[in-house]
């Protein structure tokens, strides 16, 4: 099942958040159709992106600020991010707190705890950011 993190606000413009996670991630774009008719070939890519050959997991995380597009991160096999991460822990979950909330945008446990919400229905989640409840929605693989 598809977690999501809803980020209330951020000190960082989408654009700027994506450009930090590039040194670490692979990036793509997709493009949703209205009322996200598409967003099962969204997680389904996800899922086969984050699929590595051995079967271990690479984190995934795909950013939504609204509109059409969301952007697709996927670690860089030669990123030094992958061997910071427990290895009982969930991947993708592990890297947005530490590497995004924590470290970019700099987010404290406190303002996390303030800020972030977590949820298990993208579609909730993607309405919810559309609506202008949340700045960001990051689906997590």
């Amino acid at each position: 099942m598809t977690k999501v993190a809803l980020i209330r606000q951020c000190s960082l413009h989408p654009l700027s958040l994506l450009d930090r996670l590039a040194k670490n991630f692979m990036q793509e774009d997709f493009i949703l159709l209205q009322d996200y008719h598409n967003l099962d070939i969204l997680l389904n890519r996800m899922a086969a992106l984050g699929r590595r050959a051995d079967g271990s997991r690479r984190p995934v995380l795909s950013v939504y600020a609204g509109g059409d597009c969301v952007f697709i991160n996927t670690l860089k096999d030669s990123s030094s991010l992958g061997p910071q991460v427990a290895p009982e822990a969930e991947p993708s979950r592990a890297l947005l707190e530490q590497e995004v909330l924590g470290g970019i945008l700099n987010l404290s446990p406190q303002d996390r705890s303030a800020t972030v919400t977590y949820t298990q229905d993208p579609a909730a989640a993607l309405k919810a950011v559309e609506d202008g409840q949340y700045q960001l929605a990051v689906l997590l693989a």
